[in-house]
């Protein structure tokens, strides 16, 4: 009898509340740490080389207007919209003697908390989201990304997080137009759009998401479009990205990395093998885009908004697999997504890509700090501990990414919990 006592009390018995509140205690002291760490950064660090270029991008804009600009600079690459943005945001550093890298670094910073509340809100309610969301908010690729850097790539995974959300709420034209604004910012956002098609069951949907999207982009590119379509196409939509490398051709990032550092060098390689490597290095940009189609495609039927959000990381971790155009930044695009797999992969592809950037940051700042001049030039060889997390990434996301075409060309399941009415309109 007094077993079955003790055993109805212990099955009576409320969860104490510090089994609730100790989780939740850790979990918005990261929140505060993450914030803590973005305003250091914001306030005391002076960004990357592309924090200069963007001061210098939006003099230029000032000076000779946008389209002039774009004639002026081929590599004046930034759509019309943020463009003009970063120049009034260079008058009203001027006018209120706040420097410009603070000004224009801050509501990335701001868009970075918005992608973790739009992850917390996706992801399925359980102690997951929490330790997900603290996990993203504390990472070092995120903080060094949207504070740090000085660049708009965060913007993408924002909208793209927002798209998702306002359908998953039955709001397809502002789902639509988030898609739209995302290419105010950059274009990347658009690679995601087969992915976020899937969302809808209904061509009449995807029609109405797909005008509204192209509306809103249109919106801010219209005006210098009818200026002139040449220079913008030319400049804004012809951007691909760059090979990056150090002074001394060492480079940081693609399939390139695999290739020149295995055992035997390249220039060793049979004439059978070399032809096809060389092939897939110079042609790794539109192999890359066409994966990431591919992989959408195969999993057009994953139509629950976790498993789209899951399919544009693995669309993007693909698109870094087996491209050598990258950037520091472009990871930003993914980050978030990369909590929608599994554990095998987002755990040990956030902290590869947190682990990177710091030690590239750290070697061209000089200070663990991240204090002073960005001194990329004066770096042209890198510490054999970078080279080894380099390679340990680069090794990562490319059997990553062909680990996610093999398994996607399974049958997959439809799932019904697309969303199907339409409330705006």
């Amino acid at each position: 009898m007094e077993g079955q006592s003790n055993a109805s009390a212990a099955i009576t018995k409320p969860a104490s509340p510090r089994s609730f509140l100790q989780p939740m205690t850790a979990f918005w002291l990261a929140m505060v740490i993450g914030a803590a760490l973005r305003a250091y950064c914001l306030v005391f660090t002076n960004g990357t080389g592309d924090m200069d270029d963007w001061e210098d991008h939006a003099q230029q804009v000032y000076d000779r207007g946008l389209v002039g600009y774009y004639h002026a600079n081929s590599f004046a690459n930034h759509p019309p919209f943020i463009s003009k943005v970063s120049s009034l945001i260079l008058q009203m550093s001027v006018a209120t003697g706040i420097p410009f890298r603070i000004l224009f670094r801050t509501p990335f910073a701001l868009l970075d908390a918005g992608n973790a509340l739009l992850l917390f809100l996706l992801l399925p309610q359980n102690r997951w989201r929490f330790f997900a969301t603290a996990c993203y908010w504390l990472s070092p690729a995120a903080i060094l990304i949207s504070a740090y850097h000085g660049n708009t790539d965060t913007a993408v995974a924002f909208f793209l997080l927002l798209s998702v959300w306002l359908a998953t709420n039955q709001r397809i034209l502002t789902s639509g137009a988030a898609l739209g604004a995302s290419l105010w910012m950059k274009l990347p956002g658009v690679l995601a759009l087969p992915a976020l098609l899937t969302l809808f069951r209904r061509w009449r949907l995807r029609g109405v998401f797909l005008l509204a999207a192209a509306v809103t982009a249109l919106l801010t590119y219209l005006p210098a479009l009818i200026q002139d379509y040449k220079v913008v196409f030319a400049n804004v939509f012809g951007y691909r990205g760059l090979i990056l490398q150090t002074a001394a051709g060492v480079p940081l990032w693609g399939p390139s990395v695999l290739l020149f550092s295995t055992l035997v060098p390249i220039q060793a390689w049979p004439e059978e093998y070399l032809r096809p490597a060389l092939f897939f290095l110079e042609h790794s940009w539109y192999i890359a885009i066409a994966a990431m189609l591919l992989l959408s495609w195969l999993r057009r039927n994953r139509a629950s908004p976790q498993e789209v959000c899951a399919t544009i990381g693995m669309a993007y971790a693909v698109l870094f697999g087996f491209s050598d155009y990258w950037a520091f930044q472009y990871f930003a695009w993914a980050l978030p997504f990369w909590f929608f797999l599994r554990w095998w992969f987002s755990i040990p592809a956030v902290s590869l890509t947190s682990a990177y950037l710091y030690a590239l940051h750290w070697v061209f700042c000089g200070n663990g700090w991240l204090l002073g001049g960005w001194d990329f030039l004066g770096h042209p060889a890198l510490p054999s501990l970078v080279l080894v997390i380099r390679n340990l990434a680069v090794s990562f996301f490319f059997i990553g990414a062909c680990a996610f075409l093999i398994r996607a060309f399974r049958r997959q399941p439809v799932s019904i919990s697309a969303p199907e009415p339409m409330k705006d309109g």
